[in-house]
Parts: C-alpha cells; sequence; structure tokens
C-alpha cells in the first residue's frame, strides 16, 4: 500500500469533522542495522503494540520527498517480544521507542476517504495531525496528495512536518535540531 501522509504540527487542539472512530495508544519500537543504514536509506522497521496487538510495519524510501509519504506493509505479530528477538538475531537494533496517544476519525474529501489521526507522543509538548489516504499505487499516492493538503487548509492547519517521528524523538532527547528541520 502507498500511505499518502502529510503530518502537521499545531500548538492548539484540533477536532476534525468526519466519524470519530476512537482512541488509542501505539508504544513504538523502530529498529536499525548497527551502523543506521537502514533508516539513513529512507527505510523503516516498526514493531507497534496497540489495544493488546503487536504489529510489524516495514516502510520503503518515500516515493514523495515533501510529504516524506511511503510505500508500507504491515502484519499482525503473535508475540511481539519473539518479533524483537527475531530483528535483533537478524542484525537489527533498536533505533528508538516512543508512545503516541491518538484519536482517530475518517472523513471524505474529494471523493477520497481520508484517515485522521490527532498525535500526542511522549517526547513533545506539540500536538500533530497525520491526515493519511490509503492509494493502491504510487500514482494515486501523489495524486491524493494536494487533496490531503487541501482538506489541512480547511482544518487550518499550515505548518507541514515532513520529519519522520524517530528523528523527532531522537531529536528532542538529545536536544538537537532534527536533520532536515530548521533550527528554531
Amino acid at each position: 500500500m502507498f500511505e499518502a501522509e502529510i503530518k502537521y504540527s499545531t500548538a492548539g487542539p484540533v477536532v476534525p469533522p468526519g466519524e470519530y472512530l476512537g482512541s488509542a495508544e501505539y508504544a513504538d519500537v523502530y529498529f536499525d542495522r548497527p551502523d543506521g543504514s537502514f533508516y539513513a536509506a529512507g527505510r523503516e522497521l516498526r514493531l507497534r503494540r496497540t489495544g493488546g496487538r503487536t504489529l510489524l510495519t516495514g516502510k520503503l524510501p518515500p516515493f514523495d520527498q515533501a510529504s516524506q509519504s511511503k510505500e508500507e506493509w504491515e502484519t499482525s505479530v503473535d508475540d511481539g517480544a519473539v518479533m524483537a528477538e527475531i530483528l535483533q538475531n537478524l542484525g537489527f537494533v533498536r533505533r528508538v521507542a516512543f508512545t503516541k496517544q491518538c484519536r482517530l476519525f475518517r472523513d471524505v474529501s474529494q471523493g477520497l476517504a481520508l484517515t485522521i489521526t490527532v498525535v500526542n507522543v511522549d517526547f513533545s509538548p506539540e500536538t500533530f495531525v497525520e491526515i493519511e489516504h490509503p492509494a493502491a499505487d504510487r500514482e494515486a499516492g501523489l495524486a491524493a496528495l494536494p487533496v490531503i493538503r487541501d482538506y489541512a487548509a480547511r482544518l487550518g492547519l499550515a505548518t507541514e512536518c515532513p520529519t519522520c517521528y524517530t528523528e523527532l524523538c531522537r531529536s528532542a532527547r538529545t536536544g538537537t535540531t532534527p536533520k532536515g528541520a530548521s533550527p528554531p
């Protein structure tokens, strides 16, 4: 699946229109090669615990650099601890771990089904809003991005945040500026 997604940062509360789907907590652990080459190549490997389930997600380098939208695959894992051991025995190491508190919404804009997630992370006081559309291919993913930007503008969201959560987390915990971001 090609996940056309744009993340926005905002200081204030956001209540998107559309159907409220509930809340969820995501405990995410990202893995990398010891030399950082997996992440440096734009790839991501994540184990996520949520609602008594564990999910393994792999993401390829971005198909759109501006939004950092990526092709991804996700599957359920019976035993998260064993999966973490498998990854470590295959040569992966923990890159970073953090928790996301999410409120999920669903809406339609210009005929596209959108998922809107209002996110608070354990490493920052900022609120993030992810607006995404699952596309069948790269072209459909790219075509969805202007629809997402239009929808965000109608919500009053203007500050895109293409820096991934792993980099934001590492930077917050080390007191450095995230790669690709402008210093404050």
